[in-house]
């Protein structure tokens, strides 16, 4: 009986060194795991985000633009038979362009509102008078050479009306 329980007990010994050895081992292993974790990733940090560039539209370059604007809104008027609105616009585009272009546009734009044969409002003189400031204040203008023109044709009609006028004065002076 003594011998029996010995080598069982010598057999659960030997089976717990066993277990103990690979086990241990295994613990072990673990253990170095953790020694040999990787090295934490690091996080960059976020960059800071500039502020928002705020662009202002430079005053001449904003001028220039709703003089355009209103030299287009003009021209428009004008297509539609609105002669006072489209020279009320053409004003507006001489004002904010300040002597630089779209300005002698929009004075040309105006003499020709003022020659137009359809507008109530017709002033051949008027229309002369822009025309030469279109040539005086912007001779470099593609305008300028147009300008010419218009005024040497409104001065021919304006003559014809003297030469009308003196004619019709002479048959009513005339004896019958």
């Amino acid at each position: 009986m003594g011998g029996k329980s010995s080598s069982t007990r010598e057999y659960f010994y030997v089976c717990l060194a066993l277990l103990m050895g690979v086990g241990g081992c295994a613990i072990g292993e673990g253990r170095r795991e953790i020694k040999t974790a990787p090295a934490p990733v690091l996080i960059p940090e976020p960059k800071p985000i500039p502020p928002p560039k705020i662009l202002v539209e430079p005053t001449k370059i904003r001028d220039q633009r709703e003089a355009n604007e209103h030299l287009s809104k003009a021209r428009e008027l004008m297509s539609r038979g609105d002669y006072d609105g489209a020279l009320r616009e053409s004003q507006k585009a001489v004002s904010l362009a300040k002597g630089e272009p779209p300005a002698d546009a929009a004075l040309f734009h105006m003499a020709l509102i003022y020659a137009h044969p359809k507008n109530p409002k017709k002033d051949n003189p008027r229309a002369i008078g822009l025309f030469n400031r279109v040539v005086k204040t912007h001779p470099e203008s593609i305008w300028a050479e147009q300008a010419k023109i218009w005024v040497a044709v409104l001065d021919g009609v304006e003559k014809l009306k003297q030469v009308d006028l003196e004619i019709e004065e002479k048959k009513r002076d005339r004896p019958r």
